[in-house]
């Protein structure tokens, strides 16, 4: 019997010696590819964290000019010089052209032009620059005033009645009192700027509110 069992044990042995090293070599190969996969997609983590960091380092060595604008984001204009040479620069003369896409020969420079209480009513100052300029109750009934750049400027108690005053930046602007009665102020913008006791009655503002 124990020599019969031998025999079968000899017999048997190879073929699940056998069996058993294919199985084992399967096994092995499988876990291999597992393994490799795993370790790709840890090295793909790697990559990726590594070039979020780049760009995140690189944003914060940035200075703000350098970094990247809002889509929606207006890039600040690039003005000229003021020309303080010009003797007669903040002395505009009135025009009946009515130039309502500010479409000049030579650049109206109002910058930091002292304007207070000047009668301006009926003018036609489109386009000008009028960044820092003074004018504290000055009157502009009536006037065309299309596109102007009017940052940081002063309007206190100044008077818009029936002005054309669309697409004007006012940003920074102190507009304490002004009068817009019957003023078209479409797509002008008011970002920053002082508005008490502001009367808007009446005015057109077109299909976009302003800012």
């Amino acid at each position: 019997m124990e020599m019969s069992m031998t025999m079968a044990s000899a017999f048997v042995s190879p073929a699940i010696a056998r069996t058993g090293s294919r199985r084992k070599g399967s096994t092995c190969v499988v876990m291999q590819a597992s393994d490799n996969g795993r370790e790709a997609r840890r090295n793909a983590g790697a990559v990726r964290n590594l070039a979020v960091a780049a760009v995140t380092g690189l944003l914060v060595a940035m200075s703000p000019t350098e970094r990247p604008e809002p889509a929606d984001a207006l890039p600040t204009p690039r003005l000229p010089p003021i020309n303080k040479a010009k003797k007669d620069r903040c002395s505009p003369s009135s025009s009946a052209m009515g130039q309502a896409n500010a479409a000049r020969d030579e650049l109206l420079d109002l910058r930091e032009c002292d304007l207070r209480s000047k009668d301006l009513r009926g003018y036609d100052i489109a386009g000008a620059l009028m960044q820092d300029a003074n004018l504290q109750g000055a009157d502009l009934t009536e006037a065309v005033m299309s596109k102007a750049f009017a940052v940081r400027a002063n309007f206190k108690d100044a008077t818009f009645v029936n002005a054309v005053v669309d697409r004007v930046i006012f940003d920074g602007s102190d507009l304490t009192g002004a009068n817009f009665t019957n003023a078209v102020l479409s797509d002008s913008t008011f970002d920053g700027a002082t508005l008490t006791n502001v009367d808007f009655t009446d005015v057109y503002v077109g299909d976009f509110l302003q800012r």
